[in-house]
């Protein structure tokens, strides 16, 4: 009897410990859960701090500018994924059960170990990246002698007292007359100090084809050595390579088990550095839309809303040619999903920089946009509606793909593509007020339903498309020294 008692103890003895480990293995499960989501506070002075920290994040130093491919890249991606996990968001089955979709670019050009250049009479070594570097227009190869001709880049910029009588020629059209007159290589300089990886990123901003002669750009003091010294004799070796980059795109979804896909996206890529070691921060373009994401992130994830699924995407390879959003739509299509809109955040951080204006692109791809634009308050900015849809943001490849697009931007200005463009210059209650605006704009979508896709006119799309050319031009060109 007394056997039996002690066996009946220890078997009770057994379950409670069992239960005690059971008990342990749940709150250690749920400690992982409440430590890999963060729950967020949505007051405007919380939600501004978060703006601006992730833009300080994005456009400092040690991110390099972001270029893709690039270690700086590699920061920005490893940042953009905790901030997914610490809203909740989990990896997209599309993107290989991580958060991270590999993609290659093959247009990416570096310089190789052989590029020389030698000066007849010029006393120090000339090195590459640093007083001379080869263009992506120029060919590989060598040229020898003094048949070359010394081009001024500062002729293609058009002065804001003259902006509207435009450029007399190209860049490419005076590369390709030099070349048929004889001339073996063509030395590029800007005398307001714009010149090497800075003259690339104002010209090749997509796949440009090599020219049949050498292509470089120099210093000015070499430029200046040059035309005080004209019909001097130079040696040019030019080796560029291309080595097929892998880039990243981020992919981060929110699975509400609804019956269609919202996806928001925005490029972090940015252009790296000029020969200088200067740093193109790419504070507005585009940490701001990459912030601004990250916050629609954490704000859905915790909203309740379960109209739709939500897909986030922070593309790389934008500069390059709207790579990483080609790739995306090329190969991750889920077949099964429907997908109901897709918006993109593109320079959204510079609100009242030059006009309190929001644009919108896009507003004709949706029969739902008029009715719901029309309910969306936006009582801090003006919103400029624009029907057409542009080719120069990663909402193109989803538009060509049958989605209607929302596209932001706050414009371009005066810093574009320079090193002023930095987190000190953007407008972070701007940005709260955007960030707003398109928490109410996706709350209304969701009342009304699915989105319909409109196929927009070709006129519409002309109109949109000259009106970023014009302002592109306009800004880039008249942008100035960095100094």
């Amino acid at each position: 009897m007394q056997t039996m008692r002690t066996m009946q103890a220890m078997q009770a003895m057994n379950v409670m410990k069992t239960m005690k480990s059971v008990i342990s293995v749940i709150l250690f499960l749920f400690c992982l859960i409440c430590r890999s989501q963060t729950t967020f506070v949505f007051s405007d002075s919380a939600v501004l701090a978060r703006l601006s920290r992730d833009v300080h994040i994005l456009a400092s130093d040690s991110f390099a500018g972001r270029k893709s491919g690039s270690p700086g890249e590699q920061k920005a991606y490893q940042y953009i994924t905790r901030a997914f996990q610490e809203a909740g968001l989990k990896p997209y089955s599309g993107a290989d059960s991580s958060f991270l979709q590999s993609f290659p670019i093959e247009s990416i050009r570096i310089p190789g170990d052989s590029n020389t250049l030698e000066i007849e009479g010029w006393q120090n070594p000339l090195i590459v990246q640093h007083d001379f570097s080869p263009t992506a227009y120029s060919a590989n190869g060598r040229a020898d002698g003094n048949k070359y001709l010394l081009v001024d880049l500062a002729q293609f910029r058009v002065s804001r007292e003259n902006r509207k009588g435009g450029i007399r020629l190209s860049l490419r059209q005076v590369l390709r007359n030099a070349f048929r007159q004889g001339n073996s290589a063509v030395i590029l300089y800007n005398e307001r100090k714009l010149n090497g990886s800075e003259a690339d990123s104002l010209y090749d901003r997509l796949n440009v084809s090599p020219e049949k002669g050498m292509v470089i750009s120099v210093s000015t003091d070499i430029a200046a050595f040059l035309q005080q010294h004209p019909g001097v004799n130079l040696s040019i070796a030019v080796d560029i390579k291309r080595p097929g980059i892998i880039c990243q795109n981020v992919v981060g979804f929110i699975n509400n088990e609804a019956p269609t896909t919202v996806i928001i996206g925005a490029h972090y890529d940015h252009i790296g550095k000029n020969l200088q070691g200067k740093v193109f921060h790419g504070a507005d373009d585009n940490a701001s839309g990459t912030a601004v994401m990250m916050e629609l992130a954490r704000f859905l994830k915790q909203s309740g809303d379960r109209s739709n699924n939500y897909l986030f995407i922070a593309f790389s390879g934008e500069e390059e040619g709207l790579v990483g959003s080609g790739y995306f739509v090329k190969h991750t299509w889920n077949s099964t999903q429907t997908f109901n809109f897709m918006v993109n955040l593109d320079m959204v951080g510079r609100l009242g920089c030059e006009s309190n204006v929001v644009t919108i692109f896009g507003t004709g791809s949706s029969p739902m946009w008029k009715k719901t634009y029309k309910e969306t308050v936006h009582p801090a900015f003006r919103l400029s509606k624009m029907h057409g849809i542009h080719s120069f943001s990663d909402h193109l490849a989803f538009y060509n793909h049958g989605i209607p697009i929302i596209s932001l931007t706050t414009g371009f200005h005066y810093d574009y593509h320079t090193t002023r463009d930095d987190a000190s210059t953007i407008n972070y209650t701007g940005m709260v007020d955007i960030t707003r605006y398109l928490q109410g704009l996706l709350h209304n979508i969701s009342s009304n339903g699915q989105a319909g896709f409109h196929k927009v006119s070709g006129w519409y799309n002309f109109s949109a498309n000259f009106k970023i050319v014009i302002k592109g031009i306009d800004h880039l060109l008249s942008a100035g020294s960095d100094d």
